[in-house]
């Protein structure tokens, strides 16, 4: 091994080794980049015993032994140059260091890879995107508000699923899956409000998809919407002419009486709570014939819709509030129009029929708790009278329902009053039981099946 010296009168502090060595001709002081600690240097230069000792304690033998087998070749190929002993030292000495600088390099690209591929973080960052407006819908366009509420029920009911796990989308796999559509299933969500969630989650699929974030789509043939079952479809129940007069008639004040107001406004219109409770005089116009309407632009779909009044107890409920419809919240509509379907049931028995339905995430949680009761057939399912099961929506079904039974309107002229662009959409409004289809059938064949 070369001689080891330091070049520095301090005696205490840090400094690096030089050996001397002939280049060129030439002795030169070469700096060997191995730092040591001066005061335990000194105590041990003197020993080589010492030295080996104190250098195989701070890991140099190796690289010493490197750098003297380096130097020996390069001086063999007549190549030993300050720079290609410069050079030898650096590969020598830093190989290390480099090395665990591309270590560290290479896992901080891992990290920010798994980053961009993890799950959660996608949806979040996607789901924040669509909020602030600048991601857009296929038409170019800025999400609705409604559309806005989905996404963001989505992401939370997700994270909420997926809280203490994390993976990225090569791991998602058909356990993922199925630990979310359960997960569904035990917050007590509606039939329609799952397949809401399940298409949302399908999408984020697709667009991670498209940006190359994995080639995983087969997990799309997992996310299977639940079936319509009959016994889901009964909770959506609409309400017939005779129960509607007898509502309309019903003598109340204050908050049931507006509630009620309300609620059969959108049962005359077929309008949604965000539709007609925006109502105002400046939405009522004439048509070139004569018609006086209700012209808007729907809040969910931005699609105008125009509406004629061609039912007295709409008018007469118009001119009561003076075209300005009344301010009242959703839940307190369905609050008090439940009161009142209560109250109308003691003279309409339609209305007291028990239907099968299923319990919200909160009828659930109170069930479970021993804190309310609820009845349940003999096949297990919960049911409930038809006025517990009234609310603003029920009002859209009504207004289609009955527009279709009345067999005045064509398909495209109720779609033109409830705005729907889809007919499939559509005729998920025509809440028929088996017993009223069959009536249908046979009032259409006057003459005979065939």
């Amino acid at each position: 091994m070369f001689g080891l010296q330091i070049r520095t009168t301090q005696t205490e502090g840090r400094t690096s080794l030089f050996t001397r060595i002939k280049i060129e001709g030439k002795s030169t002081w070469v700096d060997l980049r191995l730092i040591v600690d001066i005061e335990k240097w000194n105590k041990v230069k003197d020993s080589e015993r010492k030295i080996s000792n104190f250098l195989d304690g701070l890991g140099y033998s190796k690289k010493l032994y490197e750098i003297e087998v380096g130097m020996k070749d390069l001086r063999k190929r007549h190549s030993l140059t300050k720079e290609s002993m410069e050079t030898l030292i650096q590969n020598v000495v830093l190989s290390e260091v480099r090395e665990q600088l591309k270590k560290d390099e290479d896992l901080e690209k891992d990290i920010l890879e798994r980053r961009r591929k993890d799950v959660k973080n996608f949806i979040k960052n996607y789901v924040d995107g669509i909020v602030k407006g600048e991601i857009l819908n296929t038409k170019g366009k800025k999400y609705s508000k409604n559309s806005i509420n989905s996404w963001r029920q989505f992401r939370r009911i997700f994270l909420e699923c997926f809280k203490h796990q994390s993976f990225t989308w090569d791991e998602l796999s058909q356990q993922h899956i199925h630990t979310y559509l359960n997960f569904l299933d035990k917050q007590g969500y509606m039939r329609e409000t799952k397949n809401r969630h399940i298409g949302v989650f399908s999408t984020i699929i697709t667009i991670a998809e498209k940006q190359r974030l994995h080639t995983n789509g087969i997990v799309r043939k997992w996310l299977s919407a639940p079936s319509a079952i009959d016994d889901e479809k009964k909770a959506l129940i609409y309400l017939t002419k005779d129960e509607l007069k007898h509502i309309y008639d019903l003598p109340l004040t204050g908050m049931k009486e507006k509630a009620r107001d309300l609620f059969l406004i959108a049962c005359y219109t077929a309008l949604r709570y965000s539709d007609f409770s925006k109502i105002k005089r400046g939405c009522i116009g004439v048509t070139e014939k004569g018609t006086t309407v209700i012209r808007l632009i729907q809040q969910k779909t931005l699609g105008q819709v125009v509406i004629p009044i061609i039912n007295e107890e709409l008018e007469m409920l118009l001119k009561k509030y003076d075209y300005n419809v009344p301010s009242l919240s959703e839940q307190k509509i369905n609050d008090n129009i439940k009161l009142v379907c209560e109250q109308v049931s003691k003279n309409v028995p339609s209305l007291c029929r028990k239907e099968r339905t299923l319990l919200t995430k909160t009828e659930r949680e109170l069930l479970d708790k021993g804190k309310r009761v609820f009845e349940f057939d003999d096949e297990g399912y919960p049911i409930k009278p038809r006025w517990e099961l009234v609310c603003c929506h029920t009002a859209r079904r009504t207004a289609i329902t009955n527009m279709y039974l009345s067999g005045k309107f064509s398909t495209r002229q109720i779609m033109s009053v409830s705005g729907h662009k889809k007919e499939e959409t559509f005729l998920k409004y025509i809440r028929l039981s088996l017993d009223e289809k069959a009536d249908d059938v046979a009032s259409a064949a006057f003459d005979g099946l065939f």
